[in-house]
């Protein structure tokens, strides 16, 4: 997968949710899970896995 593409498709879908009223971890995993944006490694999201994501990509 084209890490580029995978970051805005990302960050799409979370602007997409935070504009919808996600607040919190568990609500954007849910709306990333809803959306069909499967994280890099294809499990579902999780609060804890999309924490993790944000602090591999913030490294």
């Amino acid at each position: 997968m084209n890490e580029t593409s995978y970051e805005d498709r990302l960050g799409d879908a979370l602007e997409k949710l935070l504009g919808e009223g996600a607040d919190d971890l568990n609500a954007l995993a849910s709306g990333l899970n809803g959306l069909g944006l499967a994280p890099p490694e294809g499990a579902a999201w999780t609060a804890a896995s999309l924490e993790a994501e944000f602090k591999r990509l913030g490294a």
